[in-house]
């Protein structure tokens, strides 16, 4: 595919995925011209929708990514990333969050990409006792959890490559919701729909729409000082009601109660001690109840002020996701 005149070029790994495919988008919509990478088992159907040169590599071969980067690009957005929260898969999910990103890492600043995004996730500032913000020193480099430690470690090999010459900036999302996800807190929609909900998790969290999401990585790349973090503070929700708004949307009936802390934890080393024995990833892991436990809030408005960020309400992403999944025959 040949670059159009005074179009942005970008480079996008995930692009299969929820966040990627958003992204690629938005790209799209904005005139970027965008190489998207993806695994050789990625299911392409839905990036063959938009223009844009699709390339095969796995994130663990540094020279099948070496080559699949454009050089010169505008902008790499490093999407790819392994969500695992079941202990035993954290050595694939290290390589993949940690090795991965130090591949591309390196073929950006070996192909002289201008700006390099990351996407990161709150979760790589660990489990901070107070409101979160970019000053808020991270726990997670000690966390029991390898999704915070290997997220936190992928900011630090993007962190070290900037004092190299790259110019990065790293995207911190909360939780996402919005079309295109399946198998992210959508999930939740089959849980309920089937039954199979009987406690409320008792934690809370900070939502972003998918779509600002998607917005707010290319303002990084666009204007984002370089060297920073940007978290995406969203709209706050007890999961409890995230999950009844979702009962609602489907009109089905949601009568379970809120689980207390210990049950919920309980829970997941008994389905983890069930795993072990069975080798089937357990519904709740330790590392997913701690997680749902969490009482997650936001304070920083730097993202708004920077990058034009904005929230958007926890119904307007359970609606859209809805719809989507409603659009695709999944619900």
């Amino acid at each position: 595919m040949t670059q159009a005149a005074g179009s942005k070029s970008a480079f996008v790994t995930g692009a299969t995925g929820f966040v990627g495919l958003n992204l690629v988008e938005a790209l799209n919509a904005a005139g970027w011209q965008v190489t998207a990478m993806h695994r050789p088992s990625s299911k392409v159907g839905p990036l063959r929708a938009f223009p844009v040169q699709a390339v095969v590599a796995e994130l663990g071969d540094a020279t099948a990514v070496e080559r699949a980067m454009p050089s010169g690009v505008d902008a790499v957005f490093h999407v790819a990333g392994d969500l695992n929260m079941w202990s035993r898969r954290n050595a694939q999910q290290t390589a993949t969050n940690v090795g991965g990103t130090e591949n591309v890492v390196e073929a950006a600043l070996r192909k002289g990409a201008k700006r390099f995004v990351l996407t990161s996730t709150i979760s790589a500032y660990g489990t901070p006792s107070g409101p979160v913000s970019e000053r808020t020193p991270s726990t997670a480099a000690t966390s029991w959890i390898n999704y915070e430690r290997s997220k936190w470690q992928s900011e630090e090999v993007v962190r070290r490559a900037h004092e190299r010459g790259l110019a990065a900036v790293i995207i911190n999302p909360c939780a996402v919701l919005g079309p295109r996800d399946v198998h992210g807190w959508a999930q939740l929609f089959f849980m309920i729909r089937d039954g199979k909900v009987k406690g409320l998790p008792p934690g809370s969290a900070t939502f972003n729409h998918v779509t600002e999401v998607a917005r707010a990585h290319i303002a990084a790349a666009e204007r984002g000082r370089t060297g920073e973090n940007y978290i995406l503070p969203g709209a706050e929700a007890t999961f409890a009601d995230l999950m009844r708004m979702m009962a609602a949307r489907m009109g089905v009936p949601l009568n379970a109660k809120v689980a207390p802390p210990v049950m919920l934890k309980l829970m997941g080393h008994v389905a983890a001690g069930v795993a072990a024995l069975t080798g089937k990833p357990p519904d709740i892991s330790p590392e997913m109840a701690a997680m749902l436990c969490m009482q997650l809030h936001c304070e920083t408005d730097k993202a708004e002020r920077e990058l034009g960020y904005r929230a958007v309400p926890v119904q307007k992403g359970v609606d859209d996701s809805y719809a989507w999944l409603v659009a695709e025959g999944l619900l």
